[in-house]
């Protein structure tokens, strides 16, 4: 399949995990690229600790089998990256990658990919009432170049694109010299209007996400406004499509379905395959390697004759069932937290259901169970685990002490025979 543009959508999701769910899910047959301010923070699970007998909390950003996710690292919960970006995996031979050689801070992802021979880039941002991000674009941007598209939420409030305000603030001079920077101009949408949505009378709406593009893209100016669709946040989200030289991205791939006929067939031909293989007379490195590329043969032969070609569509198995569309689009309808809640129940109970299907196959049937390791990051475990006594770790000299103090000298004499066999 030629591709000839990316379609972006921008939302910032308050850091509701159901929401960045729902978009994950909803739009993976849409969109190519998902940029998210404010992801939710997740407690993934407590992994192994020299001080906390619990365990320390493991903290992590949504995540979905179909997109492959990007953020900044982290060290505790305070420096939480607030901008992830998700792209879809039918783009992965575009080879999509976080650059924090460039700019390494936890609001700002620049994204780069191949296109052709060139290499482009994006950036996604969330800038604070502080405006660090900013301040950080401003002293490192003029090392970037060919750059597609910076959008996000700037929290930036000006009479240049924002009607409800008749003032100019002194960041917006930094803003527009590194857009200039990047050679891109700030976009207006089809639909213009505000972007946040106040919670109360007193304040007004603002329009504070925005989109800067080059003005020789054919998206410039085009991109749409969308706030019937922004739920709990009161973030509206925003679709944008950006062009890009024309690049072949293959939507297919081969497989032969589980249990089927033509399964059964497939194992066959390879079992016929290897009983015609002669084995009885491996003298040396040849003839292994004859016997390996002769069931080689075997394997590819019987794979060309019974796989058949698949297509990634919306008709994928996933989670998101009937009563998923059933909740949310009474939510779209009547908009109240009764319905927001019924949605939120549907989704647990649906995603309940499915990773069951799912462990429970990956328990008793495959018994794979590094299978898990797509749905959370993989984490590398302390290489030591604390030495603990009443229930209190011993990390430091005294409390050691206390311990050995209580150990009989049996169990010391023992250990140090047991310890000198072992080194023996």
């Amino acid at each position: 399949m030629i591709k000839h543009k990316l379609k972006f959508f921008l939302q910032n999701v308050r850091k509701n995990k159901i929401l960045t769910d729902l978009i994950l899910e909803t739009q993976k047959n849409i969109f190519n690229i998902i940029l998210i301010q404010e992801p939710a923070q997740s407690l993934l699970r407590r992994i192994p600790s020299n001080t906390n007998p619990e365990g320390d909390p493991l903290y992590g950003t949504p995540n979905h089998s179909d997109w492959t996710l990007f953020t900044q690292d982290y060290n505790n919960i305070e420096n939480y990256p607030r901008v992830a970006t998700y792209i879809n995996k039918q783009l992965s031979r575009m080879r999509f990658s976080l650059r924090k050689d460039l700019i390494n801070h936890c609001d700002i992802n620049i994204i780069d990919f191949h296109n052709g021979q060139d290499v482009q880039f994006i950036i996604n941002i969330y800038s604070d009432s502080n405006q660090t991000v900013i301040q950080t674009l401003h002293n490192n941007i003029r090392n970037i170049s060919n750059m597609i598209i910076m959008t996000g939420d700037f929290n930036i409030r000006n009479s240049d694109w924002d009607p409800n305000v008749h003032h100019h603030l002194i960041h917006t001079k930094d803003l527009m010299f590194i857009a200039n920077c990047l050679d891109l101009e700030l976009a207006t949408p089809i639909n213009p209007g505000p972007t946040r949505f106040v919670d109360n009378q007193q304040d007004s709406n603002s329009v504070l996400d925005l989109v800067f593009m080059n003005p020789n893209n054919s998206g410039f100016n085009k991109h749409i406004l969308k706030p019937e669709i922004r739920l709990p946040s009161d973030h509206v989200p925003l679709f944008i499509e950006v062009s890009i030289k024309e690049e072949n991205i293959d939507f297919t791939f081969q497989a032969i379905k589980k249990n089927s006929d033509k399964e059964k067939a497939f194992i066959n031909d390879i079992i016929k395959g290897v009983k015609g293989i002669d084995t009885s007379n491996l003298k040396n490195q040849e003839d292994i390697q004859r016997c390996v590329a002769a069931f080689s043969s075997v394997v590819k032969d019987a794979w060309s004759a019974y796989s058949t070609t698949k297509r990634i569509t919306k008709h994928s198995k996933e989670w998101w069932n009937k009563q998923c569309s059933v909740c949310i689009n009474k939510y779209h309808e009547l908009g109240d937290i009764d319905s927001w809640k019924a949605f939120k129940a549907a989704v647990r109970n649906a995603k309940r259901i499915f990773f069951d299907q799912k462990i429970q196959e990956i328990a008793s049937s495959n018994k794979r169970p590094w299978d898990l390791m797509n749905w959370v990051k993989k984490k590398n475990l302390p290489a030591i685990e604390a030495i603990y006594h009443e229930g209190q770790p011993c990390n430091n000299l005294e409390a050691l002490c206390v311990m050995n103090r209580q150990i009989p000298l049996s169990q010391y004499l023992y250990f140090f025979s047991f310890s000198f066999l072992l080194i023996m």
